[in-house]
């Protein structure tokens, strides 16, 4: 290979190099947006207050994400329970959403619940984070049954 083209090629895989290193850059910086989702399922131990006379077995339970709570202000002190900002309703699905920019004059946060127990998880959403949706089966009685699952975003 004479001495032009192997700077040639050369050359050229060092532009391959340097604009793949800027794609590969540009291709994280583009990163999908922030997302907050609770998680399906979680465990909980359960145990009883001591009864005089009997002794007590605790236990572990699987418990399934039923739904959301989104809340802005301070948790466990002042604190607003956000109602939806829009509602769809197609049979028994329903899907709920909170716009939480609108919202931003405090910090925002949700509370995921849990099916069979009072335990909840709460995480203060990001700043990125603009809507929250949770979408939920219901029965006639208006009861959450069957899968439910949200994001924010």
């Amino acid at each position: 290979m004479s001495l032009n083209k192997r700077s040639q090629l050369l050359a050229f895989l060092w532009c391959v190099l340097v604009f793949g290193a800027c794609s590969t850059a540009d291709a994280q910086d583009k990163q999908l947006p922030t997302q907050v989702v609770c998680p399906a399922n979680i465990t909980v131990a359960e145990t009883v207050a001591p009864i005089s006379s009997w002794s007590v077995v605790p236990t572990k339970v699987q418990r399934s994400f039923e739904r959301i709570s989104v809340f802005n202000g301070t948790p466990g002190g002042q604190e607003y329970d956000l109602a939806p900002d829009d509602q769809k309703e197609k049979g028994t699905r329903i899907t709920q959403t909170w716009n939480v920019k609108a919202y931003r004059t405090m910090p925002v946060f949700i509370r995921c619940r849990y099916r069979g127990t009072s335990v909840v998880l709460l995480q203060d959403l990001p700043l990125e984070i603009t809507t929250c949706t949770l979408r939920i089966t219901t029965d006639a009685k208006g009861n959450i049954t069957g899968e439910s699952n949200m994001e924010c975003r």
